[in-house]
């Protein structure tokens, strides 16, 4: 399947549709998980999603090189995740790639980019528009470009997200 068809149908199809669309995809997708229309994949397969996760609008989830999004994950909108890029010292400017994980209540708000290799710890949080190029420690805060710890994350988040809306796409 192309990925533009993929890229289209996901935005068009209603939610109870998309598990067979994942399904044919090899991507695994908690059914509970909530990716809105308007998510840009980069592959088949190599995409975990857990359990009440919310992926928004205009995420960019590039899972050519793995991508394991954790459970009670809120990801807003115009985010990137990337998993691969070019190797800016070689001289043939080749690809590489290293996968992205995203731990449980792991939040990342509007604009933030996560580059490849990128470890987000269960409970953190990245501000918006911040450039993420190293892993992020469990319950810390990160913000800027490129970002840095601004502090910690002062509770143990226990909530659930559930925010599935039949006309959201």
């Amino acid at each position: 399947m192309g990925l533009a068809l993929l890229n289209r149908l996901h935005g068009c199809l209603p939610f109870f549709l998309r598990p067979a669309l994942y399904s044919l995809c090899s991507f695994d997708i908690d059914r509970t998980a909530t990716l809105q229309g308007g998510i840009r994949f980069f592959h088949v397969g190599r995409l975990k999603v857990g359990e009440d996760s919310v992926v928004n609008r205009d995420v960019y989830l590039d899972n050519r090189g793995g991508l394991t999004i954790g459970r009670h994950v809120s990801i807003a909108h115009g985010a990137r995740i990337y998993t691969m890029g070019h190797d800016v010292h070689d001289a043939l400017f080749r690809t590489k790639s290293n996968s992205v994980s995203i731990e449980d209540y792991a939040v990342v708000f509007a604009g933030a980019v996560i580059m490849p290799g990128v470890t987000l710890a269960e409970g953190c949080v990245v501000m918006a528009g911040a450039v993420v190029t190293k892993s992020v420690a469990p319950y810390r805060i990160v913000g800027g470009n490129p970002a840095r710890d601004i502090g910690p994350r002062n509770c143990s988040p226990s909530y659930r997200l559930k925010r599935r809306f039949w006309f959201a796409h």
